[in-house]
């Protein structure tokens, strides 16, 4: 019909133009409806469904979402282990803004913003912190977020959710040892502390003894002496030396026991029972004897060394002699005579180094001791026997480098007891009268050389320092051992000792000068020995106005020091380091506790009134060398008000003498002021606290740093000797050695 359109046909231009009024309204309606729809349109993916559609259609993802439809995943974020810069972030194309421009604030990874450069690093209160960095990073910058599961996937030798673990490179250590965190490692090292920033995620192995490297997958060679070192008739070795001593206590117990008139309150004890004794090898790895007996002889002791396994201590392989033993007047029992000291000395002559110190096991039953005090009845024990182990009683122990290889060639003396009026200088001498001729004292001098590292101060035509204790900080140690023709054998090896030139009394010529030694180590006069002087600089921490001193019990390896010593130091920040002390300490530094004491009057050796005879006959079992393993502050204990015991550092083995004695603070300095102290040591006082007054005990003993690091050295205990490679743990000789670690000469190397 008329006006109506069929499907089939084309509807003409009139038709196209006269819709009637109706239709025109229709198609208005379809227009608004589509434009309605538009106005309406839903953010991209709905959000994915972990967000919100917000304004102009943007979406808002919830925490840990992100990207424009909420669709990936946040990985978790750490500490970095590098800090890293972003880029142009804001897309400026101009020079990237500073670390105090913020960027992209509210994004849905930095809702608070983050910088283009490197982070911003600031406190709770919103202070900027200097020399700081590990800001948070996503997988902590060591690895690539997983955007579909959320978990970062690390780069090699990192590991955790966040990649915050630097990983051990085998988890397994090669089966020869356990990964730990560096914080565990300090703990295991002689209780170590490390508070640092990847304190719990940094992880090492922690190799058993016997192997090394990164992953204790390299298997160490047997250790020997280097057969080139005592070729010389000179050269003497310095094995590892100990004491061993066990001696009555006090006997608390209140029994009666037998005849009361025998016994009573001054009624003897008497030791009984058994013991071990525990051997570290040179890897560190540890042996025990079978049980001896507390009245064995050196034949029993040395044959239960010899009998442990693997043959560690070889068939004569340690000395013994016999120090102590004695026993009580009186009956036990009916048995005989009570046991009551027992000392011996071993030297462990075919196990080289600086060995872990050997212990006494004295409860081979558990936590009850077996070795015990008896008065006669066996019902009646006390367990408070003193054990003593010394493993440098004579000033001798083990080591694998010679800071003092060289022999001063021409010269030899013998060694006198200073006089009581010369004291202040050291506790022997030698002289003329000595054996050292005009011309050995030449060559002595030119020997020992230069002492602070300074050679422009040197003096006369020798190009040496003095080292008088009155004149300079950086005093010379050498190493007396003795001649061929004096010392008993191979082992017989030096001592360390202070030197200084010079004179008692000031006012006497200067021909009068002399070489005063720290230690007197020997009372034999007719004994020569030659001096190995080192080109190791060897400096007192104390100042000529700040007194530095330590103390310390016999048999300790804790040193206490009336400052904090450690390095960087900490204290007063407007003093320089230099007046307060001359040197610092770190782990692993190599240190002298000479019998020493600071002088109270002058800057001198021992005190005013010099060293006794008891002490200069100890003296030279006091030249030895102590590498420190922790330096340390106590929190102030009840008796830190009257006695300085917050500032310690540890040695690596038991001292053997004992350097307890104490003096006031305001007694301990030449320089002081009128009211007991100098400007330097009143600052570091008042930093201290109220409690370090000027009558606060000081230990007196000096310290003296050895740094090796300009000695001359010789390392003459190694695997295989030095004189092979180390393939496997099996040692491949070179051309003229043999020996399952390489110690033999089998003929003229090629």
């Amino acid at each position: 019909q008329p006006g109506e359109l069929r499907l089939n046909q084309r509807p003409s231009l009139r038709a196209r133009t006269s819709i009637s009024a109706p239709e025109d309204g229709r198609m208005k309606l379809i227009v608004l409806a589509l434009a309605a729809g538009t106005a309406v349109a839903e953010c991209p993916n709905a959000c994915s469904g972990h967000g919100t559609c917000g304004t102009f259609d943007e979406c808002i993802c919830y925490p840990n979402w992100q990207e424009a439809d909420c669709s990936g995943r946040t990985c978790p974020f750490v500490p970095a282990h590098v800090d890293t810069p972003k880029g142009d972030l804001d897309g400026s194309a101009d020079a990237l803004s500073g670390t105090s421009t913020t960027v992209i604030a509210g994004s849905t990874v930095y809702p608070h913003g983050t910088t283009e450069q490197y982070p911003l690093m600031v406190d709770s209160a919103g202070g900027s912190l200097t020399n700081t960095g590990h800001a948070y990073a996503e997988c902590g910058n060591k690895g690539i977020c997983d955007r579909g599961s959320g978990e970062c996937e690390c780069f090699p030798g990192y590991a955790g959710a966040g990649c915050q673990k630097a990983t051990c490179a085998d988890p397994t250590c090669s089966g020869h040892g356990i990964c730990m965190n560096a914080q565990n490692l300090a703990a295991q090292d002689h209780d170590n502390v490390y508070n640092l920033w990847d304190a719990e995620v940094g992880f090492s192995c922690l190799c058993e003894p016997g192997y090394s490297g990164p992953t204790c997958a390299s298997k160490m060679c047997k250790y020997g002496i280097d057969p080139l070192y005592y070729d010389d008739d000179v050269m003497a070795v310095r094995a590892p030396t100990a004491r061993v001593s066990f001696s009555v206590g006090n006997l608390t117990g209140t029994k009666a026991v037998g005849d009361a008139a025998a016994f009573g309150a001054a009624r003897k004890s008497f030791l009984e029972g058994t013991y071990a004794i525990k051997f570290y090898d040179a890897f560190g790895e540890d042996y025990e004897t079978a049980p001896l007996s507390v009245g064995a002889k050196c034949p029993e002791v040395v044959a239960a060394l010899e009998g442990m396994a693997n043959d560690v201590v070889p068939k004569h392989g340690v000395a013994c002699t016999m120090r102590g033993y004695t026993k009580s007047d009186k009956p036990v029992n009916g048995k005989g005579p009570g046991l009551q000291t027992v000392a011996y000395d071993l030297v462990f002559e075919e196990n080289p180094g600086d060995l872990k110190p050997i212990e006494v096991n004295a409860y081979l039953d558990g936590e009850r001791p077996t070795v015990y005090l008896a008065d006669g009845n066996s019902t009646d024990q006390e367990f408070n026997v003193d054990i003593d182990v010394f493993p440098n009683w004579k000033g001798i122990s083990g080591e694998f480098v010679d800071y003092f290889p060289s022999i001063c060639h021409g010269v030899q003396f013998m060694v006198a007891k200073t006089p009581q009026n010369e004291r202040t200088l050291g506790a022997a001498f030698t002289d003329s009268n000595s054996g050292l001729s005009a011309d050995e004292e030449k060559l002595l001098k030119a020997c020992l050389g230069d002492a602070d590292g300074n050679a422009d101060n040197n003096l006369e035509v020798y190009n040496w320092d003095y080292g008088t204790p009155n004149s300079t900080n950086t005093p010379h140690i050498v190493k007396l051992a003795p001649t061929d023709d004096s010392k008993s054998g191979m082992y017989d090896a030096g001592t360390f000792n202070l030197v200084w030139y010079g004179r008692a009394n000031d006012n006497a010529d200067a021909s009068t000068n002399k070489f005063y030694f720290s230690g007197l180590p020997t009372s034999d006069t007719n004994k020569k020995f030659a001096v190995f002087p080192t080109s190791g600089v060897a400096t007192v921490l104390a100042t000529n106005k700040t007194a530095v001193t330590a103390r310390f019990d016999r048999g300790a390896t804790k040193v206490y020091t009336s400052y904090d010593t450690s390095c960087p130091e900490l204290g007063i920040g407007h003093i320089n380091h230099e007046t307060i002390m001359n040197a610092c300490l770190n782990k692993g530094d190599k240190v002298f506790l000479f019998n020493n004491r600071f002088d109270t009057a002058d800057a001198g050796y021992g005190d005013g009134d010099g060293l006794t005879d008891a002490e200069v006959d100890q003296s030279a079992t006091a030249g030895n060398m102590y590498e420190v393993v922790k330096v340390g502050v106590d929190a102030p204990s009840a008796t830190t008000a009257t006695t300085e015991d917050r500032f310690y550092f540890v040695v690596d083995k038991a001292i053997n003498w004992d350097g307890s004695a104490t003096a006031a603070r305001s007694t301990s300095s030449s320089s002081l002021t009128d009211n007991g102290l100098n400007a330097v040591e009143a600052a570091w006082l008042s930093k201290l606290g109220d409690s370090a007054t000027v009558s606060q005990l000081i230990g007196l003993q000096t310290i003296v740093k050895f740094d090796t690091s300009t000695a001359e050295s010789y390392e003459y205990v190694a695997q295989c000797s030095g004189r092979g490679l180390c393939n496997e743990g099996n040692c491949e000789c070179f051309a003229g050695y043999t020996g399952d670690n390489c110690n033999l000469q089998s003929a003229l190397a090629s």
